[in-house]
């Protein structure tokens, strides 16, 4: 981790290099700043682009500390709501005389069955693992008819589509053509879903983020730009 000042705020980040990079890509989410440098790009030059983006990552920043702190994080206790597909459904749970733990959406709620003898402060470990299973598997589904509407248009499809865990990532797409998902992506509104399939579909015959990129991507999704706004904006808030 490295760091460096602005006026008296010191603005901490990450520092990557690649030798197939031309130019300098600076991120910024709600983990923090992250560089992507090119191999022959010294220190000093980095942190001088760094210091004339400022103002733009500490505006980044404050958008991300805002939002983190709208997020509560989930107990998973009864009468909670959890997020799918943009919208918020209430879970129910109930102690059986069982040794399993289930978890299920039925009749428009999401539904938890428990072992009598655990604590509430053990929902969260038992719960969340089976919530993310289930959203994994309802997110393939959901993916796999969604993407349909792209295909047609682009004339590419994927080999297959996987749901994981993509730490900072929405997306990605494999040399291979497979495309992977973040699981998180399916708490979010279904136009943001659309944006990510198209985003990671148009690299099935764009495998960079040329001119020609974001002109197929625009023929797919003519709004791209204020879906990928709100994902930006909005994206730390995808969390249970």
């Amino acid at each position: 981790m490295y760091s460096f000042q602005f006026g008296n705020q010191t603005i901490p980040y990450t520092l990557s290099t690649s030798h197939r990079r031309k130019t300098l890509s600076i991120s910024v989410d709600q983990h923090g700043v992250a560089v992507i440098s090119p191999s022959h790009v010294d220190r000093e030059k980095v942190e001088m682009i760094l210091h004339n983006k400022a103002v733009w990552i500490i505006k980044q920043l404050s958008d991300f500390e805002e939002m983190n702190k709208t997020f509560t994080e989930r107990s998973f206790l009864s009468g909670e709501k959890l997020p799918y597909l943009g919208r918020h459904y209430r879970l129910k749970v109930m102690k059986k005389d069982s040794d399993e733990a289930i978890f299920r959406f039925y009749q428009g709620r999401f539904v938890a069955e428990l072992p009598k003898g655990i604590s509430e402060e053990e929902h969260r470990d038992l719960l969340l693992p089976l919530y993310v299973d289930w959203i994994k598997q309802r997110g393939n589904q959901y993916a796999q008819d969604r993407i349909k509407r792209f295909t047609l248009k682009l004339q590419k499809e994927p080999n297959t589509i996987i749901i994981k865990d993509q730490g900072q990532r929405w997306g990605s797409c494999t040399p291979s053509g497979n495309i992977l998902l973040n699981w998180r992506i399916f708490l979010a509104p279904t136009s943001m879903i659309d944006y990510v399939l198209a985003h990671e579909l148009v690299h099935l015959k764009h495998m960079n983020h040329s001119k020609e990129y974001w002109e197929t991507l625009r023929m797919l999704l003519p709004d791209y730009e204020q879906r990928k706004e709100w994902l930006r904006l909005n994206g730390g808030t995808l969390n249970v």
